[in-house]
């Protein structure tokens, strides 16, 4: 886990050579030599030996993604170069084991169930500039890993609250057009997705007296989530809350289809009105449920 945290955070310029300053960790698991994983190294290893040849600094040094990390470019070196020579594990009692790089690999990572505790906050470069609006209005976008050691952004109802007047940003009508959300917990990921129509009877409100009926009479009149009246019917949006069976990298996600199918999630409640689903400032109710939530993420079928 701590291989990955310092991987992601980029600390590293150029391909197969490297500035002076990259990180070791990252050169090595750029080049292959190790893989980011949840478990700790068996007992049996002692070391990670790495043997490395200090080089001139070069014209340039040029990015390209291996591994699933990316290194950076950078336009002119300063002081000195490296490359890496040899990797090896070194074994408790004596004796070594040659690792061979991967430079072509580019494999999926697989969730590790254990997201980063990483966070970075953005500010973007204009607010930064302006001193009121990044006092009064500019609000900080933090970045965690998910389930799968992608960044996506931290749990904030600003995220999910619907902007002012404009239907078209609100979360339900984003669902709507096909996007789908995706939720993580610490240990588990959900997708919120819109699931079609249904028809409703609506009800005069003055044959209604209960409150549980008012309170459905009330969201059949003035719901915004786009609803058709049919004389006695009304036609109303429906969303789907279910649980997904293992993470997925996104660009995996994309591949089997968006909202993912059946054999992917297990549906916990289908046939939702959106007044079922509440948000809070430290997560979401499903029909009268609380889930605690890290991170959300909105992603398209295209």
């Amino acid at each position: 886990m701590l291989l990955l945290q310092i991987a992601k955070g980029g600390q590293l310029w150029g391909t197969d050579i490297y500035t002076d300053d990259s990180d070791l960790v990252a050169v090595l698991m750029h080049t292959g030599y190790c893989r980011p994983t949840a478990s700790p190294p068996p007992s049996a290893i002692q070391e990670l030996r790495a043997t490395i040849r200090v080089l001139p600094p070069q014209d340039c040094y040029t990015s390209e993604q291996r591994n699933n990390v990316r290194s950076r470019a950078w336009g002119a070196g300063s002081g000195c170069s490296y490359r890496v020579e040899k990797c090896c594990i070194v074994k408790k009692g004596g004796g070594t084991i040659d690792l061979e790089p991967c430079l072509t690999h580019s494999s999926t990572v697989e969730p590790t169930l254990a997201p980063m505790a990483v966070e970075r906050t953005m500010t973007t470069r204009a607010a930064a500039s302006n001193a009121l609006r990044q006092q009064r209005f500019v609000r900080e976008v933090t970045i965690q890993y998910n389930l799968c050691n992608e960044p996506w952004i931290k749990y904030s109802i600003s995220i999910v609250a619907d902007k002012g007047l404009k239907k078209p940003l609100y979360t339900s009508a984003r669902l709507k057009k096909g996007e789908v959300l995706y939720l993580e917990t610490h240990s588990c990921r959900y997708e919120l997705s819109f699931a079609g129509e249904k028809m409703v009877k609506a009800v005069p409100a003055s044959e209604s007296h209960d409150t549980e009926t008012e309170k459905s009479q009330n969201h059949l009149l003035h719901s915004t989530n786009g609803e058709k009246n049919d004389g006695d019917n009304i036609m109303t949006d429906v969303f789907r809350w279910s649980r997904c069976k293992k993470p997925l990298p996104q660009k995996v996600m994309r591949s089997i289809g968006i909202p993912l199918p059946p054999e992917h999630v297990e549906v916990i409640e289908e046939n939702l009105d959106w007044e079922d689903v509440q948000w809070s400032q430290t997560g979401v109710w499903i029909a009268g449920k609380e889930y605690t939530l890290a991170r959300v993420h909105f992603l398209s079928k295209d």
